[in-house]
């Protein structure tokens, strides 16, 4: 099986308050996308990168030297980056398989995209997840007052990157998407048929406020 891994790095993070870009932010002396980049490197199964950047971070981006990785410049959300780089992907005859992961999780082990690309195997989308254990509550507003109400957490989970679809799959659904997205690509599966759900990690967090690099 061959794999193509789509980082996407073309956020604004309006919330990570910084005037360095959060792709470019450095741990360890690399930096987030470096680091990404790496990992997926020492996996052979995956034989082409896309890194998605945002066209005003290009003067960052060019301070990183890489050889194989394709370029791409974001659309104006999620969805339409991932869109952009999926086809480029339906051109590549070879590539059957697309990992979409976002370049701010740069925590994930590379024993856990090793067991995302062997679970492949035997489905249509493999994703990570990790139980919520905190409480979790919703307030509603029914114009005459508010009120909250506990959510039953068993029933919850918070979803990870890298997720792994069939390449042609998530094109087509991308495609043809409408409204349904949200948030993620696994939001616009509706037959979850041969869909895996495998245990996340919990250092595969994304970082969003400017704090979280200090974790």
């Amino acid at each position: 099986m061959s794999f193509c891994l789509i980082i996407l790095a073309a956020g604004n993070s309006y919330r990570f308050k910084s005037k360095l870009p959060k792709p470019y932010q450095k741990i360890g002396g690399k930096s987030l996308i470096e680091i990404n980049v790496e990992k997926a490197r020492d996996i052979k199964q995956i034989k082409k990168i896309i890194i998605v950047f945002n066209s005003k971070d290009k003067k960052h981006l060019k301070k990183l030297k890489f050889q194989n990785v394709l370029f791409l410049k974001g659309g104006n959300s999620r969805e339409n980056s991932t869109y952009k780089a999926l086809k480029q992907i339906i051109k590549m005859p070879k590539i059957k398989n697309v990992l979409i992961h976002d370049a701010a999780r740069p925590n994930f082990s590379k024993k856990l995209l090793q067991k995302i690309i062997k679970n492949m195997k035997n489905n249509r989308a493999v994703i990570p997840k990790i139980k919520i254990n905190d409480a979790v509550k919703q307030i509603f507003d029914n114009n005459i007052y508010e009120y909250i109400i506990g959510k039953n957490r068993d029933d919850l989970f918070l979803t990870q990157t890298p997720q792994c679809f069939n390449a042609k799959e998530i094109f087509n659904l991308h495609k043809k998407s409408g409204k349904k997205y949200h948030d993620d690509d696994i939001s616009l599966y509706e037959d979850l048929n041969r869909v895996k759900f495998i245990d996340g990690e919990k250092n595969n967090f994304k970082i969003t406020p400017i704090e979280d690099l200090e974790i």
